[in-house]
């Protein structure tokens, strides 16, 4: 049985476990972070492993978990929940402070172009940023209450 009780995903096909064997676990996510360049290495993910997963066996998925596409310098965050019914959720991450009003207009790329998410300008977060709301999800399995969550329509 591993004491790891995370996973993290790059790009979203490489998995492991998070360890704190280099650096503690919110400098681990931080450094990951920032090594985001919108090309080579352009998402991140984070979500709690089940009890007793053998990492050497299986590197579970979770219906439940944190993640980002973009750059260093402007990515988006996400975070994925399930209601009491069991119904996932997913929502854009934004900034505590005012609600923006009216469309989306910043545009965040990522996999060289390939994609692209269009957010609110409290929605943009670097690298340090979104570290912060990620060593908090972390800690809860949940983003702190003073930033704002925007429910994203996932039935197109």
């Amino acid at each position: 049985m591993s004491r790891h009780t995370h996973v993290v995903e790059s790009n979203g096909y490489s998995r492991g476990p998070l360890i704190d064997s280099v650096r503690p676990y919110p400098d681990a996510i931080r450094f990951a972070l920032n090594r985001l360049n919108g090309a080579s290495f352009w998402a991140y993910s984070l979500w709690r492993a089940p009890a007793g997963t053998d990492f050497l066996e299986d590197i579970p998925l979770s219906d439940e978990y944190v993640q980002s596409a973009g750059t260093a310098q402007a990515m988006t965050v996400e975070v994925r929940m399930l209601d009491a019914k069991g119904t996932a959720h997913q929502y854009v991450v934004g900034k505590p402070g005012d609600q923006p009003v009216g469309a989306p207009t910043e545009v965040i790329h990522w996999d060289d172009g390939r994609h692209s998410a269009t957010v609110y300008p409290n929605e943009v977060f670097t690298a340090d940023e979104a570290a912060d709301v990620f060593s908090a999800y972390l800690q809860t399995d949940r983003v702190p209450e003073s930033y704002t969550l925007r429910e994203l329509d996932l039935t197109r």
